[in-house]
């Protein structure tokens, strides 16, 4: 063991990282197993982003993939809900078994990702906001969770029915990337490390 010492939002964060993958992955950690792993989603789209758990084990996969790939439904239900705003980017991912699509867009100088069912149905968003319309209690655990570190974006998150249920809190300290999750009350629910990581994965000729 060794003697630095390290706040409790250091500590949490050293039990997961998440990994932001510039390529695709064909079998790492056992990879090839997890849900939601689809080589032909892997071998198409423009790159992938992944989480791992303290043993680095993938537990979820976002394969980013162009727009129009997106399913009409999903398309017009982002529309619906941002109108006139021109998609910036999409993804779709597997949880717990369930295949869900996400559209970017960027509105008023903020990014917002929401997450559709197939048929349209909208399951959560991010949505990044300025400072001054965070809460309070979550504006001091976010800026107080790094010594040294600094607030690059502030996330409300939300669920289908558009009620909030937390923050993201990216943080930048010691040349390292960070997303705190804290709740409206403040309290800090986890901490992941962003990585970036260059994978790759057999191609066809």
């Amino acid at each position: 063991s060794d003697c630095v010492m390290r706040t409790p939002m250091e500590e949490a964060m050293r039990k997961m990282i998440r990994f932001a993958a510039l390529a695709v992955l064909p079998c790492l950690a056992g990879a090839c197993a997890v849900s939601g792993w689809d080589a032909g989603s892997a071998g198409r789209c423009e790159s992938i982003e992944m989480a791992v758990d303290a043993k680095g084990r993938p537990i979820e996969i976002e394969y980013h993939i162009s727009p129009d790939q997106v399913p009409r439904a999903v398309q017009d239900a982002m529309s619906a809900l941002y109108p006139g705003e021109e998609f910036t980017g999409a993804e779709h991912e597997t949880h717990g078994g369930q295949l869900y699509w996400e559209l970017t867009v960027t509105t008023g100088g903020y990014d917002v990702e929401a997450m559709f069912e197939p048929d349209g149905t909208l399951f959560s968003q991010e949505i990044e906001v300025p400072k001054e319309s965070v809460l309070e209690p979550v504006q001091r655990a976010g800026e107080t969770a790094f010594q040294g570190g600094e607030v690059t974006a502030w996330e409300e998150i939300r669920d289908g029915k558009q009620a909030l249920t937390e923050y993201h809190v990216k943080i930048k300290a010691d040349g390292k990337n960070y997303k705190v999750a804290i709740s409206r009350g403040g309290a800090i629910t986890s901490v992941v490390r962003e990585v970036q990581a260059e994978i790759e994965v057999p191609a066809a000729r």
